[in-house]
C-alpha cells in the first residue's frame, strides 16, 4: 500500500523478497541527472581549472574518455610516467558513478550524504571472516584506500551498532543480533545452503579468465533462477517464494538484477572477484565496513584538481577515429588527437560511440558484439534526512532486510562527523530500490516515490520516519536508470552465455584503444576499488604500447593523418600496436569454444 492507502499495481514477477543481513550495493557507484532536490557541487567549485566549454582541437600522448575512478586513475598513473593526458568527461562533474550531496538546503552546509557508490572494505588491517571459516578469503579494497590516502581523504566506520531489522508483511519488523549473518526467516535454510555452495563454486572460477573454469559452459548456460529452482528444497519453487526469497534479495542487493537476468558464471565470477560472498554481504570486515570522510566523490575531485585544464567537462565523445597511426576522440565542436586512447566507461556505453574504422575491421569483432550483450543493472538510491538518528534510541543499526515495499535494504547514512550517539544532527537513512522495483519506480513521480519511501521506512522504524527534516526537501533521490551517461548501475553485467563467448575481448585493446572501467576489473569488479585497478592496468598497457611494441598496421583505407603538428607527443609510428591483442582474443575465444564442445 502507498502512504495514501491506494494499492499500486505490481509489475510482472515482482513480489516478496528479503536479503542476507548487512548486504547492500556498494559498487563503483552510479551517476545521475540531478532532480530539483538533488544539487551536486558546481564544477567550478570543485574543479575550478577544468575546461568546461570544450571547443577546437587538442593534442596529447593519451586521451582518456571518462572521468570516473577508472579514467582518473589511468590519467594519474600516466602523468606520473611523464606522459601528457587529456581527460574527456560527458558530465559537468567528475566521479562517474559516485556523487556527493551537500546538505546546505537542510541547514548543514559542508555535510554530505552519498548518492552513488560509497562504502569501502574490508580494510587492509582487518581479518578475513566467513560463515564457514575454511572459506574465508583475505581480499581488502587496498587500491581505492591507497588512492584516498594519497589525496588526503580519510575513512570512518559505517554505523553498525545495535540490532538489524528483518521485516516481512506477515510479521512486521523483527530485530535480531547483528552478529547473525542470516536473519530468521522461512528461507534462512536455503540462504545458508546458498552461502556455502556459492563460495565453494566461486573458488573454482579464475577471476582473470572465468570462461576457462572447468564448469564455465554449464554455469554460463543457465540463469541464477534456474539454478535456484533445481537446487533448493522444495525444488521448482519461484525465486520469490517464501523458501527462496532471501537468496533472491541477495542477488538484487549485490548485483541490482533479478536472478533470471544473469548467468551462474557471472554471479560466481562476481563473488570470486571479492574473495567470497561473505566479503560482499558483510558490514563489519566486509564491503560495507567504512565510508569516506567528505563522501567518496571527494577522492575523484581531488585527483581531478591535479589535471587542471587537461580535464574537459561537458564533453560527450561521439566518435573515435584512427588515422595515420594516431587516434582522435571527438564530440560536438571539439577533438583530441593522441598516440593512444583509453575508454573508461561501461561496455554498454562504449558501444554507443562510433568507431572509424569499425571495431570489427580493427580485429575487435568480439568486442563489438560484447558491447551489445553487457547490460547495465537497475538501481535507484535515496537518502532521507531527519533532525537526528532517532532509530538509535531503540538500539537499531538501521540495517534492514525486507520482503516488500520499494526500499528493501537500508543503512544508517548519518554524515560525518558522527558521534555515534542518537543526539547527533542530522541523521540520515539511505535506501536502495533495485532491479524490478527500480524499473517500476523509475516511471513514477518524485512525489509518489517520496511517499512510498517514507511509508517503507515507517514500517521499519516507526511513525517518526514519516517526518523527514523539511518534509520532501529532506528527501534526495538518484535515478541512475534515467541518467544518460550511466544508463543504470551500479555495474554492467553480461547476458547469459556472453561471458564464455565474448569475455576474452573485455580487456583486449583494439587498434590504439584500451579499455577500463570497473566492469573490466578482475578484483572487486563493480566497486570503486575495481575501477581504480582497471585504470591502472589500462595505463600500464599504454606505457608498454608507447615503448615501441610491434603491432598490426591499419588498413590503407583508414585515411590520412588528421593532425600535422603534435609538438607534445614526440615521434609517432604509423602502426596500431594493440590490434594483435584483439586478434589474439579471437583466437582464445575460438579455442575455448572448441574445448567446450
Amino acid at each position: 500500500m502507498t502512504a495514501s492507502g491506494s494499492q499500486r499495481p505490481s509489475p510482472p514477477r515482482l513480489s516478496r523478497r528479503m536479503m542476507l543481513g548487512g548486504m547492500a550495493m556498494a559498487g563503483a557507484g552510479v551517476a545521475l541527472q540531478p532532480l530539483r532536490a538533488l544539487a551536486a557541487a558546481k564544477p567550478s567549485d570543485s574543479t575550478p581549472h577544468a575546461t568546461t566549454t570544450p571547443s577546437g582541437s587538442m593534442t596529447a600522448d593519451v586521451v582518456v574518455v571518462g572521468a570516473g575512478f577508472a579514467g582518473l586513475s589511468a590519467a594519474r598513473r600516466l602523468r606520473a610516467k611523464g606522459l601528457s593526458v587529456v581527460v574527456l568527461e560527458a558530465r559537468d562533474r567528475v566521479g562517474g558513478r559516485t556523487l556527493n550531496q551537500d546538505l546546505a538546503a537542510n541547514g548543514f552546509p559542508g555535510r554530505v550524504v552519498e548518492m552513488g557508490g560509497q562504502f569501502v572494505g574490508p580494510l587492509p588491517d582487518e581479518p578475513a571472516t566467513a560463515s564457514v571459516p575454511t572459506q574465508a578469503v583475505y581480499n581488502p579494497q587496498d587500491r581505492i584506500l591507497a588512492l584516498a590516502k594519497e589525496v588526503g581523504v580519510g575513512t570512518f566506520k559505517t554505523y553498525n551498532a545495535g540490532n538489524y531489522t528483518n521485516y516481512t508483511a506477515t510479521t512486521g519488523p523483527i530485530g535480531y543480533s547483528s552478529a547473525t549473518r542470516i536473519p530468521p526467516d522461512p528461507s534462512a535454510a536455503n540462504a545458508g545452503i546458498a552461502l556455502g555452495l556459492l563460495n565453494q563454486m566461486a573458488a573454482q572460477v579464475p577471476t582473470n579468465a572465468p570462461w576457462t573454469a572447468a564448469s564455465a559452459a554449464k554455469w554460463d548456460g543457465e540463469t541464477v533462477e534456474s539454478w535456484m529452482r533445481r537446487t533448493f528444497a522444495p525444488q521448482g519453487q519461484d525465486p520469490e517464494s517464501p523458501t527462496n526469497h532471501l537468496v533472491t534479495l541477495a542477488v538484487q542487493a549485490v548485483l541490482s538484477t533479478e536472478p533470471r537476468e544473469i548467468s551462474m558464471l557471472q554471479l560466481l565470477f562476481y563473488i570470486a572477484s571479492a574473495g567470497n560472498l561473505d566479503n560482499l554481504i558483510d558490514t563489519a570486515n566486509g564491503a560495507q565496513d567504512s565510508r569516506f570522510v567528505g563522501g567518496s566523490q571527494e577522492i575523484a575531485i581531488r585527483v581531478a584538481q591535479q589535471l587542471g585544464s587537461s580535464l574537459v567537462l561537458n564533453a560527450p565523445v561521439r566518435r573515435i577515429a584512427h588515422a595515420g597511426g594516431m587516434v582522435t576522440a571527438s564530440g560536438d565542436g571539439f577533438s583530441v588527437t593522441a598516440r593512444q586512447a583509453i575508454v573508461a566507461i561501461p561496455p554498454a556505453l562504449a558501444g554507443r560511440i562510433v568507431y572509424e574504422p569499425s571495431l570489427a575491421s580493427l580485429g575487435g569483432y568480439l568486442l563489438d558484439q560484447l558491447t551489445q550483450r553487457w547490460f547495465m543493472a537497475s538501481i535507484l538510491k535515496v537518502n532521507v534526512i531527519y533532525p537526528r538518528p532517532f532509530w538509535r534510541d531503540a538500539g537499531l543499526a538501521a540495517q534492514v532486510t525486507s520482503d516488500s515495499g520499494a526500499v528493501r535494504a537500508t543503512f544508517d547514512n548519518t554524515p560525518y562527523p558522527d558521534s555515534q550517539g542518537s543526539d547527533v544532527q542530522p541523521g540520515a537513512i539511505l535506501g536502495f530500490i533495485e532491479a524490478d522495483e527500480a524499473r517500476y519506480w523509475s516511471t513514477r513521480t518524485r512525489q509518489e516515490r517520496y511517499q512510498r519511501v517514507i511509508a517503507d521506512l515507517a514500517n521499519y522504524f516507526g511513525p517518526q520516519a514519516l517526518q523527514p527534516l523539511g518534509g520532501i526537501n529532506g528527501y534526495y533521490e538518484a535515478l541512475w536508470n534515467l541518467e544518460p551517461f550511466s544508463g543504470g548501475g551500479p555495474v554492467g553485467h553480461p547476458m547469459t552465455g556472453a561471458l564464455t563467448e565474448y569475455g576474452t575481448a573485455l580487456r583486449a585493446p583494439v587498434g590504439l584503444v584500451h579499455w577500463a572501467g570497473t566492469e573490466t576489473a578482475v578484483r572487486w569488479n563493480g566497486y570503486m576499488d575495481g575501477a581504480v585497478e582497471s585504470g591502472m592496468r589500462a595505463a600500464d598497457e599504454v606505457v608498454v604500447a608507447l615503448s615501441g611494441a610491434p603491432g598490426a598496421v591499419l588498413p590503407e583505407s583508414a585515411g590520412a593523418p588528421q593532425s600535422a603538428s603534435l609538438p607534445n607527443t614526440g615521434a609517432v609510428g604509423s602502426g596500431v600496436a594493440p590490434s594483435a591483442a584483439a586478434a589474439g582474443a579471437l583466437g582464445v575465444a575460438k579455442l575455448v569454444r572448441t574445448l567446450r564442445h
